[in-house]
Order: C-alpha cells, then structure tokens, then sequence
C-alpha cells in the first residue's frame, strides 16, 4: 500500500522561508507506520522523492499544489495494486 508523508525539508540557509519535502512511501502493512522517510526502514518497500516545496499561507502555494497531486499518484497506484 502506498502513503504520502511529509517531513521538514533540510535546506541552506541561503534559502528564506519554509520547506517541506514530500515522498510517496510504499509499506509492508497498513497497521505498521514508519515514523520517518527512510530507505533503511524495515517497514518501507520503496520511496518516491516528490522534492522540497516552499511552505506557504495559501492553498496556492507550492507545497499544498505538489500535496495534492501526491494525493492524486497515491491514489492511482493504490487502485493499480488492488487491479493487480
């Protein structure tokens, strides 16, 4: 099954602002979260990095546009799973 989970993105300080990075996770069992995007993790199967987005106010920003097409590609490859 696949998830979508956040974490704050690591920047240099040469960048102002907020930032958050994005990946779509793919884990062993649904009742077993993983606590932090990480490859090593027994619990997660595979990572797709979406990148760091800058963490706006607005649901125009590029943070909440890039969460919801997350969303949109979690979705898909959950329905290509259970046509599996």
């Amino acid at each position: 099954m696949w998830i979508v989970m956040t974490a704050a993105a690591h920047m240099p300080s040469s960048c102002r602002g907020n930032y958050r990075k994005i990946a779509l996770v793919e884990v062993k069992d649904i009742k077993e979260m993983p606590f932090r995007i990480d490859s090593r993790d027994s619990r997660i199967l595979q990572i797709i990095q979406m990148g760091n987005h800058h963490f706006g106010k607005t649901a125009r920003c590029a943070y909440q546009r890039e969460l919801a097409a997350a969303k949109a590609r979690c979705d898909e490859l959950n329905s290509q799973l259970e046509n599996a």
